[in-house]
């Protein structure tokens, strides 16, 4: 069993449990504006940049000009190369980015930053979801989120169509600021093509949701094992939560309540279902 936490508002707990789906927020939707963006290097490297300047021709299918070498010396020097490159790599990156989606969870439930900035200051509940059975079959593997104080970063003279280029981008949207690091986030990333291989197997979903379109994952309803709720969950939210996890598939849910303790992290009391 793999138990992670996923932080709800008042709505967000009641459509999860209603539902049985997670949402997975486009990563162009982060709120931080450097997180899953590379720093880009230009390393002095004439050579690279050569080798970068034959691809290009190579793949729009064009014979390199008798002066290309001479050219494309005097603008390396101007700096003039390096932000053509970097402006159609951040162009390539962007259109992968918009068919990029994220999950994100906390190995922790008793953060008192995380309920106050992702459960709408304490009111809101946190939901335990064991992430070994999401998909029983398949299995989701979730990664830890790593936190640094640089950046990752892409060497523009590489060859964007390489799997290990790709592989070393994908490796950014697993980076954070140092900043972020009290989440203790796990999070899994998923393209677009790799959902649409789960939506035909009834296991993710595309819905109109607020305007826009946007995927879900379907969950395993024994992938649900706790709804915890804040210092101060109305009592409202939590008849409404109780009575949804009365449903036969929900029952083995656990009810915890967040209490305050004498140390800044919260004790989890568990709580009969009435």
């Amino acid at each position: 069993m793999n138990i992670l936490y996923k932080y709800c508002d008042q709505l967000g707990a009641m459509k999860i449990l209603e539902t049985l789906e997670l949402k997975l927020p486009n990563i162009l939707h982060v709120n931080d504006p450097l997180e899953c963006l590379p720093f880009y290097e230009s390393p002095y490297d004439k050579a690279a940049m050569k080798a970068c300047c034959l691809r290009a021709f190579k793949r729009d299918n064009i014979s390199p000009p008798p002066d290309w070498e001479q050219k494309s010396n005097e603008r390396f020097e101007k700096g003039e190369t390096q932000r053509s490159i970097k402006d159609a790599l951040r162009k390539n990156l962007y259109a992968l980015r918009q068919k990029t989606f994220l999950l994100s969870v906390s190995e922790t439930a008793q953060s008192t930053v995380m309920w106050a900035h992702y459960s709408n200051e304490h009111n809101g509940t946190v939901i335990g979801i064991d992430f070994d059975n999401i998909f029983p079959k398949l299995g989701l593997k979730m990664h830890l989120v790593n936190y640094s104080k640089q950046r990752p970063k892409l060497n523009i003279w590489d060859d964007f169509e390489t799997q290990e280029f790709r592989a070393k981008y994908f490796e950014t949207l697993s980076t954070k600021s140092i900043d972020w690091a009290y989440e203790r986030e796990f999070r899994t990333i998923f393209e677009d093509r790799y959902l649409i291989g789960l939506e035909k197997l009834g296991l993710a979903c595309l819905k109109n949701f607020n305007g826009e379109k946007t995927w879900f994952l379907r969950l395993n309803p024994e992938s649900i094992r706790e709804v915890i709720f804040g210092l101060y969950t109305e009592d409202g939210l939590k008849s409404a939560i109780q009575k949804l996890i009365k449903r036969l598939e929900l029952q083995h849910v656990k009810l915890y309540q967040a209490e305050e303790s004498e140390t800044y992290t919260f004790n989890l009391v568990e709580i009969t279902n009435q």
